[in-house]
């Protein structure tokens, strides 16, 4: 199994040593082409050898929701900070904030049916 890095490193680019990176890494369509085959948040494929591949895509997904839904939380969480503690002229608009909660329930909705065995 191959170690993963950090969540904070999900955000690096995997080309950043690259001056000519292929075209699949490289182009719009190539990038989601791989997300779509399977690649998790950090851009390489499920590290697991013993499930099917099948399950590999799944857990890829489960962890770029989850990723996802990280994102979403801690922006909730500096919306009601700002609430808490800003004028409010600097609050989000409550359909924002609203935008954001159905994201994080969507989000969550997919990791609970794609973590489910095969």
């Amino acid at each position: 199994m191959t170690d993963r890095p950090p969540y904070a490193s999900y955000a690096a680019s995997i080309n950043d040593d690259d001056d000519n990176p292929s075209p699949e890494l490289s182009t719009f369509l190539g990038c989601l082409k791989r997300i779509r085959a399977g690649e998790g948040a950090d851009g390489l494929p499920w590290p697991e050898a013993s499930i099917s591949a099948g399950r590999g895509v799944a857990l890829s997904r489960v962890e770029r929701a989850a990723i996802g839904m990280l994102t979403v939380a801690e922006m909730l969480h500096a919306a009601d900070r700002c609430r808490a503690m800003a004028t409010p002229d600097r609050h989000l608009d409550a359909g924002v904030v609203e935008g954001l909660f159905f994201a994080c329930r969507s989000l969550a909705e997919l990791v609970c049916r794609d973590v489910r065995p095969e």
